[in-house]
């Protein structure tokens, strides 16, 4: 995607009520169709599909990009006092040809979610878990135009494209790797961005099951 990931938190996510850490679930969603309100669009270029729906028996959200790009975010109102814990399932049908994770022309992904953090200015810090183009598993890297966006490959190429694989992230101990000199806020969002607008290609990927909690 070639914009800057920028303020649409501010823009388009409900202000959220900070509570104290009480451990357990703050943020789950299974995609019982319709797609909830609370689900809120930010366009870089044109719009994404999201719907509800199934994948045979999957209940998910199916998100589909013909050469456009767009986000959802959902508020979460609850602050962490301990590990923060994000599990999810994802699939996709596969990466967008030509795609790279270091260029900005080319900044292109078919299944991506993050969690936003609050920030009283700039855009919000932001931990991305991305299923890479050619970056390797494991690897870290920033958008190509904003160090506020950091990124790990969790899965990479189309070798596992059209199987359902399920993800588990520390994401305190996420925080620490990549953002070392700074205390973690308290998360403001959780959310999902599926793209192609960069390359101009078409793809289709797939979340269920997202979970934030606090252990």
């Amino acid at each position: 995607m070639n914009r800057l990931f920028l303020k649409m938190f501010f823009c388009v996510v409900a202000p959220a009520v900070w509570a104290g850490g009480t451990g357990g679930v703050i943020f789950r969603e299974d995609f019982k169709p319709p797609l909830s309100a609370e689900w809120k669009p930010f366009k870089f270029a044109g719009w994404t599909d999201y719907r509800a729906g199934l994948d045979g028996t999957n209940r998910c959200l199916i998100a589909h990009a013909p050469g456009v790009a767009s986000g959802l975010a959902h508020a979460v109102t609850a602050k962490p006092a301990g590990k923060l814990i994000l599990r999810w399932r994802w699939k996709i049908d596969r990466c967008p040809p030509g795609a790279t994770e270091t260029n900005l022309a080319t900044f292109d992904h078919t299944a991506r979610i993050f969690v936003a953090f609050k920030t009283f200015t700039g855009p919000p810090r932001s931990i991305h878990y991305v299923w890479a183009n050619e970056a390797a598993v494991g690897a870290t890297f920033l958008h190509p135009n904003s160090s506020r966006a950091r990124f790990i490959a969790l899965q990479t190429g189309n070798a596992r494209a059209g199987q359902w694989l399920a993800e588990s992230r520390d994401v305190t101990a996420d925080w620490q790797r990549l953002f070392p000199d700074q205390k973690m806020p308290a998360p403001e969002a959780v959310g999902v961005i599926t793209g192609t607008d960069s390359t101009g290609t078409e793809v289709t990927g797939w979340y269920a099951d997202i979970e934030l909690r606090e252990e």
